[in-house]
């Protein structure tokens, strides 16, 4: 009887041991599976048309900047100004993906008079002459990057990047 116990406590012991191997193998079995299928997506690229959309939505939010800093509405030109930084930033793998050192660059610039505008609005004391240089700062960095890398569709109007500029 008493080896009867032995073993069924032997068993119950060797449960356990596997109850606490079976969360850790677990563990790995989930990550080589994620590994394995990581390797099977495709590297995520951002492409021409991708770089296209972004600046869509980018206009739309710089010209609401400009317009909260005209009507003296520092809040929303702060919430503005970083969702376009945001917007702005992503088109960073375009241009290294492509080579384009000289866009890079002009992008580096306006994200770097984003980044000082967003620091003056922050200020408690916004000196609303100041914000208004900084934001026609923006506009200008954007407006040489522009000037090199975009160009208006004659038969609709809309701008895209220019495909003579581009690799």
């Amino acid at each position: 009887m008493v080896e009867g116990r032995r073993q069924t406590g032997s068993v119950a012991l060797g449960s356990a041991r596997v109850s606490r191997l079976l969360p850790p193998v677990s563990l790995v079995l989930c990550l080589v599976s994620a590994a394995a299928f990581a390797q099977d997506k495709p590297y995520p690229v951002f492409t021409s048309d991708h770089l296209d959309a972004t600046m869509k939505t980018l206009g739309p939010n710089v010209a609401g900047l400009r317009a909260s800093l005209g009507d003296g509405d520092f809040t929303s030109a702060k919430a503005r100004v970083i969702r376009s930084r945001e917007q702005l930033a992503t088109t960073v793998t375009f241009w290294r993906d492509t080579g384009q050192d000289e866009a890079l660059a002009l992008l580096r610039t306006a994200l770097e008079r984003m980044d000082a505008l967003d620091a003056a609005l922050s200020l408690d004391a916004v000196d609303r002459a100041a914000v208004t240089k900084m934001a026609t700062e923006i506009g200008t960095a954007c407006g040489a990057c522009h000037t090199v890398y975009r160009e208006q569709d004659p038969a609709t109007g809309e701008y895209r990047p220019k495909q003579s500029a581009l690799p």
